[in-house]
């Protein structure tokens, strides 16, 4: 479109006629030649700007903190984390502190992957975990049979597990909590609400001649 049709638009559009008082052209020329202002968002000032700066001081604060802190994190991961050797050391020296029902003997270390890591002291927990369950299930053979002698024996080993290597976590604990200091014994803990209590009633009810639910944590348990 041509400047002088241009123009005859912008005139008829005017609801002022006569207006204007310098030539059509010459106006449009002075109009066009004046330099058009720059946004500022073009220019890198204002919000944009302002966000990029802001952007900037928080990330420089990310890395600051995390800088500072690495090495605190590093200790509080690994620091409670051990590799397969730890683990299966403290599975063999469990056994030289646990007792099993006679006849039961301890199931081989299978080593976690090289590259793995295991809380310390989850050797012994394990230890832990299998001789609860043997006596458990020598317990409800026992019931069964009815051998009063060794009910007795499995009723007071199962008591002195509870008693000596299980540990229940404080209120509101985190999951991975253990006692401090460490113990000096295998150990398993429990979540303040994670059934321990639970355990109790069931040995109970078994030394009752009730071995229901004993029975069924030797099932569920068995390795």
């Amino acid at each position: 479109m041509s400047n002088d049709l241009m123009m005859v638009r912008l005139r008829r559009a005017n609801p002022v006629p006569g207006s204007p008082t310098a030539d059509d052209s010459e106006l449009f020329d002075r109009i066009t030649a004046v330099p058009q202002d720059t946004p500022a968002a073009k220019r890198g000032e204002g919000p944009t700007r302002r966000r990029r700066g802001l952007i900037l001081v928080v990330a420089v604060g990310i890395a600051a903190l995390l800088t500072s802190t690495a090495v605190a994190i590093s200790e509080w991961i690994v620091g409670d984390l051990v590799e397969p050797p730890t683990t299966r050391q403290e599975y063999l020296d469990a056994q030289k502190q646990l007792v099993l029902p006679p006849g039961v003997v301890w199931p081989r270390f299978d080593m976690p992957p090289a590259n793995s890591w295991t809380r310390r002291g989850g050797g012994g927990g394990d230890a832990v975990h299998f001789a609860m369950n043997a006596w458990e299930c020598y317990w409800v053979d026992a019931i069964r049979r009815g051998h009063a002698a060794a009910s007795r024996r499995a009723h007071e080993e199962l008591d002195r597990l509870l008693a000596n290597n299980v540990f229940r976590a404080p209120a509101g604990a985190p999951e991975e909590w253990v006692p401090s200091p460490f113990p000096s014994v295998p150990f398993i803990t429990f979540s303040h609400n994670g059934g321990l209590d639970s355990i109790r009633r069931s040995y109970d009810r078994a030394a009752a001649g009730h071995p229901r639910e004993v029975a069924q944590s030797c099932r569920a348990n068995a390795p």
